[in-house]
């Protein structure tokens, strides 16, 4: 379950969520479709939806296994944050009050809930993780998947004034529309995952032809990369220092990104936006209905 959802958030939620695609100013709402291809597979399909004005924000994912990985496991995956965006000399912000992810597969099911102090700006997390069958509670260190040690808490300090993945794509999406075209603008957002702590380092290119399932479009690139703060083993924080994406949004008034590829040396996720929900509707209903997840799954206690 962890490799689709974490190379899903990680470059989405890093930029995050494919999710802002409308102004602050004026505010907006989108619902978009994305597939999600690793090593040239189907392996999942999302949703990702936002609505904002100019003074709240609320962002939803929600994504399903399908074609090659549902064969081996049915994976479900679904975020909910909202927050506020605040004015100031200095642009916009996104201030998060909260952020919920919750996830399923045939063997084990959890819920992270993530809020944040509006006083001293701190995260702090609660999280379950249980059999879905039977209800009984399941460890982290104890997941199939998920062998590593265990990570020590992430300290307070390094969890304040930080961005949960959602947000951390609409502020970083904010910076590149603050650049106003201009290449080689950089920007760094620090995030707070819920269990670990890294900085998202982005750098805006010029814009270029792309083409993308034999549609050449006009788009602005945006490389980034990873930089492991606190919460990793070694070897993971060297795989995560490889890990390289890329983002290509459209450069229109929307700023819809259209194509994120993310990877490092062995193994490598694409994302295409396949269909926007105002025209297509259904497109939308088929993945979020696959994407549901249960009551005995989605509980928190």
């Amino acid at each position: 379950m962890r490799l689709p959802t974490t190379l899903f958030l990680s470059v989405i939620g890093t930029f995050t969520g494919a999710f802002s695609a409308f102004a602050a100013e004026t505010g907006q709402s989108e619902r978009l479709v994305y597939s999600l291809m690793v090593g040239g597979l189907h392996v999942g399909d999302a949703v990702v939806a936002l609505e904002q004005n100019s003074t709240t924000y609320t962002t939803d994912l929600k994504m399903a296994s399908s074609g090659a990985l549902k064969l081996v496991s049915a994976m479900r995956a679904q975020l909910h944050g909202h927050g506020t965006v605040a004015s100031s000399a200095n642009g916009i912000t996104m201030l998060p009050s909260s952020h919920e992810s919750s996830w399923s597969t045939d063997d084990a099911a959890g819920k992270m809930t993530m809020t944040f102090d509006p006083n001293t700006r701190a995260a702090t997390t609660s999280e379950r993780i249980f059999n879905p069958a039977t209800g009984a509670d399941m460890k982290r260190e104890d997941l199939p998947w998920n062998k590593r040690a265990k990570i020590p808490e992430v300290p307070e300090k390094m969890r304040t004034n930080v961005l949960d993945p959602m947000a951390a794509f609409l502020s970083a999406r904010r910076q590149v529309i603050a650049a106003n075209g201009a290449s080689q603008t950089s920007f760094r957002i620090p995030i707070f995952d819920g269990t670990r702590r890294y900085d998202i380092v982005g750098k805006i290119a010029p814009v270029k032809a792309v083409t993308i399932d034999g549609k050449s479009q006009t788009l602005l690139p945006v490389t980034v990369k990873l930089e492991p703060v606190f919460g990793f083993l070694p070897q993971s924080e060297e795989k995560m220092k490889e890990w390289e994406g890329k983002l290509y949004f459209t450069t229109d008034q929307r700023m819809i990104p259209v194509q994120i590829i993310a990877g490092g040396d062995m193994m490598s996720a694409v994302m295409n936006l396949s269909a926007d929900c105002n025209a297509e509707p259904q497109a939308c209903a088929t993945v979020e209905a696959a994407a549901q997840i249960g009551p005995q799954q989605a509980q928190a206690n």
